[in-house]
């Protein structure tokens, strides 16, 4: 789409109960639903001409949105047909209504270079910013799938964070919100062993995505409650780029407890990532696959070939392809390695082949100290992955 407009400002804010209104200060001002109230934005919020902050709500936000779109009534030959399509349709949600009528304004004043179109561009781009407080304007991530090709680079649905950007410009599967009775995620079932906390549950949940080919893996553990762990990792099987989140809010810093998972839904947005995750993900994950410590658990065979719960698999693989890595030891399924994403400086470390070298590289001392000391001893991953001879063909199903 033409005139492809930016939204890499200003990340927002975290809000994990995004429905509730900001607080109101004495300094503030309630929304208006007139789009020239907008003056700037900065820190997450929006302000008038007198910096007051500007308190907003969906039904505000949109007025604003369809102000804008009144003043450029005209011009439709500028706009692709088949957005204006959908939006003369009446099947379409409030979301994608919102999401198209920004993508039909943008295109309206692309091209135009006066000073008066640069504002409103601005202000369209605000709006935008802003949708992400509002679950109503959120577009699932079926949906965005759809519209992709309509949307172009423009919009990146702003519960987006920088991470999940380049994470998506990686060629990285973006995983839904995760919660354990989502639909866009499939139970697997429970790790056999689960080396990090005993005998306590550890759940496997799996999302693939309709046009990138690769796999979010969930590991939700413990009790569900305060303090439980679920991870979050997906990898692109076509670059090797992985990411991470874990169930820590973003806005509680480097001591912020796991907040639990039962009977929640954890917004990815919301959630720590590999630029800010206080533990080093990759002192445990390193090899070839993201996922795979070894000696791997037998849950593991099911993902690697595609035994799985749920009736279409997609394009989920847990296999890396190719990668800016190339450094993988002979006899280890090829050269390439998976790259972690993250500010922090992560690295896939160096491992030499191990007990599954046909599969992935062996891991850190400190899992096969876990592992080797497990009693009773783990089972080994059928047929011939764990027996260190094995070849690719017996680990992974391969759907390229």
């Amino acid at each position: 789409m033409a005139g492809t407009l930016l939204l890499a400002g200003c990340a927002p804010k975290d809000a994990p109960l995004a429905e509730k209104p900001m607080p109101r200060k004495s300094t503030d001002v309630a929304a208006t639903g007139n789009p020239d109230q907008i003056v700037a934005a900065g820190h997450g919020a929006l302000f008038d001409a007198d910096m007051r902050r500007i308190i907003l709500t969906e039904k505000a936000l949109i007025a604003m949105q369809e102000g804008l779109a009144k003043r450029l009534v005209g011009n439709e030959v500028l706009v692709n047909p088949a957005v204006l399509k959908l939006l003369g349709s009446s099947n379409i949600g409030r979301a994608e209504r919102y999401w198209l009528r920004a993508a039909m304004i943008n295109s309206k004043l692309a091209k135009r270079k006066d000073a008066d179109a640069r504002q409103l561009l601005k202000i369209n781009n605000y709006l935008l910013q802003q949708s992400w407080r509002f679950r109503n304007l959120q577009l699932r991530p079926e949906i965005l799938e759809r519209l992709r090709e309509l949307l172009g680079q423009l919009l990146i649905p702003y519960n987006a964070t920088d991470y999940i950007r380049r994470c998506r410009e990686a060629g990285v599967p973006i995983p839904p919100d995760f919660s354990t009775n989502s639909p866009n995620w499939i139970d697997q079932g429970q790790l056999t062993t689960n080396l990090l906390a005993g005998n306590q549950y550890a759940g496997v949940f799996t999302h693939h995505s309709r046009t990138v080919r690769g796999a979010c893996v969930a590991l939700p553990r413990d009790s569900g409650g305060v303090d439980s762990p679920a991870g979050i990792i997906c990898q692109s099987a076509t670059t090797g780029a992985a990411c991470f989140w874990d169930n820590k809010l973003r806005s509680g810093g480097p001591s912020a407890r796991f907040m639990g998972w039962r009977n929640l839904t954890l917004r990815i947005a919301d959630l720590q990532d590999g630029d800010n995750l206080a533990d080093n993900c990759t002192s445990c994950h390193s090899g070839n696959n993201v996922f795979l410590v070894s000696p791997d658990d037998p849950t593991w065979a099911r993902l690697l070939r595609r035994n799985m719960d749920g009736a279409d698999h997609g394009n989920f693989t847990l296999r890396v392809r190719s990668s800016t890595d190339n450094s993988g030891p002979a006899d280890s399924g090829g050269p390439q390695r998976y790259v972690p994403i993250s500010a922090q400086g992560w690295t896939n470390q160096r491992n030499a082949p191990g007990c599954a070298s046909g599969c992935h590289e062996g891991v850190t001392g400190g899992i096969m100290t876990r592992w080797s000391n497990h009693t009773p001893a783990p089972p080994s991953m059928p047929p011939a992955c764990a027996s260190g001879n094995g070849s690719v063909a017996n680990c992974y199903v391969d759907p390229f």
